[in-house]
């Protein structure tokens, strides 16, 4: 069961990980975006689950459901178990001030839980709550996550895995238990949080409930197979320091990985990888395939749609030679990620002439989309630079120019497979090791890929110094806009 961000999908495996049926459900959010505010119902994931389970326990004998989701959207409920209110969702940014107020600690949150304080991260989510909605946050039993939520939905269990608790700025990276220090100084009760198990474990087994909402037999293991990224990481592959992972959807993250904390750059989020005893090294860009979307529905509105023609705008962006005929774009439409989070970035497309055409603005996009992917890059520690592969995902990896451009841009070999359905590829991966049927996720890996080794470019020299200028430009022009950042030696180096 893959939980994103507006649909979720169940994949149904067979021992050896080949694919055999699937069902999506779509899940749109509510959006107040003069308030900076996304939330999700409850029910939606409740019917949702309920629905892709039984559909498929319909067809098929299920014997073990894997639960992977994005990772760092609360809500509260009772002691039974129900929801005392939406979840606020991961891009909401109402916490913003919260985030401000907490900042003379940040260098102590970065040293104890591997990341900076940031909009994102589950725990100043939390203290908006606890602040504007106190009489709520006082009865609430515990606090819950999407996967925490589906997962006690099934199992009755209040239990979250420890890539999830990597995300909330209230684990110890290095103990990896709930930190008393982190819960003092933001002032959320251990009470309230959920019990941490190991990623890619048994949490819990269907109860009676469940069984006869679903069809799935009581007493089947659910396991937590861990976040969404760090899943994804592991179906491309991404299991030492050899290959990073660049999964391009909505946002762009770029994972790779050590076996330990690493806490070099507070740019760098350190979290707990889906690998037991392996840690993940991320970075995020916020805008990616939604920047393409906003160009497509105002710029080429010939080509959106309920299913807009990717591939069309694609042609037209291949008439535009490399560099975009001097047009760039600095692609923080919703503020710059991880290597600032700077909410108040905003995107800048500069060097229009009367000669511009709207293909350079499809290739300078995808440009700057890469430019920063391959800064994110530069920023990881050392060992993780020395990275020779890319793995792709995501929509935009569905791009040949996207693609050809990213591997261009960054100097390494780009892999993309054929069965783009990574985050499902890495939760069979999860739970086979944790069933037995393999006896480590290389093994389970490999008989997933079988038959898929994928499609492989080089990068081609002749681009390599043009791509340097383009990150160089491009930075400038966003330090211009910001002039009270400083550039890092990384990025004056070009």
């Amino acid at each position: 069961l893959d939980i994103g961000t507006t649909s979720m999908r169940g994949i149904l495996f067979d021992s050896n990980g080949a694919m055999l049926d699937m069902e999506a459900v779509k899940t749109p959010l509510l959006i107040d975006k003069a308030e900076g505010r996304m939330e999700q119902r409850p029910e939606v994931y409740e019917r949702g689950v309920t629905a892709i389970c039984g559909s498929i326990a319909s067809r098929a004998s299920v014997d073990a459901i894997s639960v992977t989701a994005f990772r760092s959207a609360p809500t509260l409920v009772n002691r039974e178990g129900r929801a005392l209110r939406n979840f606020i969702m991961w891009q909401d940014t109402r916490n913003s001030d919260i985030c401000q107020r907490f900042a003379r600690a940040e260098e102590l949150v970065y040293s104890t839980c591997g990341a900076s304080i940031n909009t994102v991260f589950t725990v100043t989510k939390l203290i908006w709550m606890k602040e504007n909605e106190p009489e709520l946050y006082a009865r609430a039993h515990k606090a819950l996550i999407v996967p925490d939520y589906v997962i006690h939905l099934m199992t009755g269990e209040f239990a979250t895995d420890r890539t999830y608790g990597s995300r909330t700025l209230l684990m110890d990276i290095r103990t990896l238990e709930w930190s008393r220090e982190m819960c003092s100084l933001f002032g959320i009760g251990e009470e309230k949080l959920c019990e941490l198990r190991d990623q890619g474990a048994v949490i819990g087994r269907v109860n009676r409930a469940f069984c006869e909402a679903t069809g799935i037999a009581e007493g089947t293991p659910v396991v937590s197979a861990g976040g969404d990224q760090q899943l994804g990481a592991l179906g491309l592959g991404v299991m030492d320091g050899t290959t990073i992972e660049v999964n391009s959807g909505t946002g762009s993250f770029v994972i790779s990985l050590t076996d330990r904390p690493v806490l070099e750059n507070p740019s760098v989020i350190c979290n707990v990888a889906a690998i037991p005893g392996m840690y993940t090294q991320e970075m995020n860009v916020i805008a990616s395939a939604s920047a393409l979307d906003w160009l497509i529905r105002e710029y080429f509105p010939e080509h959106w749609g309920e299913q807009p023609d990717y591939a069309a705008v694609d042609r037209i962006a291949e008439r535009t030679p490399p560099g975009a005929n001097g047009l760039l774009v600095v692609p923080h439409f919703q503020g710059c990620g991880s290597r600032d989070w700077n909410p108040e970035a905003r995107a800048h497309f500069a060097g229009f002439s009367l000669g511009t055409r709207r293909s350079d603005m499809v290739r300078a996009l995808y440009e700057g989309i890469a430019a920063e992917i391959a800064k994110s890059i530069d920023m990881l520690p050392e060992t993780c630079r020395e990275a020779t592969s890319i793995a792709v995902a995501g929509g935009l990896s569905r791009s040949q120019i996207y693609n050809r451009i990213l591997c261009d841009m960054t100097g390494r070999t780009l892999v993309r497979h054929r069965n783009a359905q990574a985050t499902a590829v890495g939760a069979f991966v999860s739970a086979a090791v944790a069933l037995g049927l393999y006896p480590d996720c290389r093994s389970a890996l490999e008989a997933a890929r079988a038959g898929d080794e994928g499609e492989v470019l080089r990068p081609d020299p002749a681009n390599a110094r043009l791509y340097r200028d383009i990150k160089l430009r491009t930075e400038r022009l966003y330090r211009a806009a910001h002039p009270d950042l400083k550039m890092t030696k990384t990025e004056t180096e070009g």
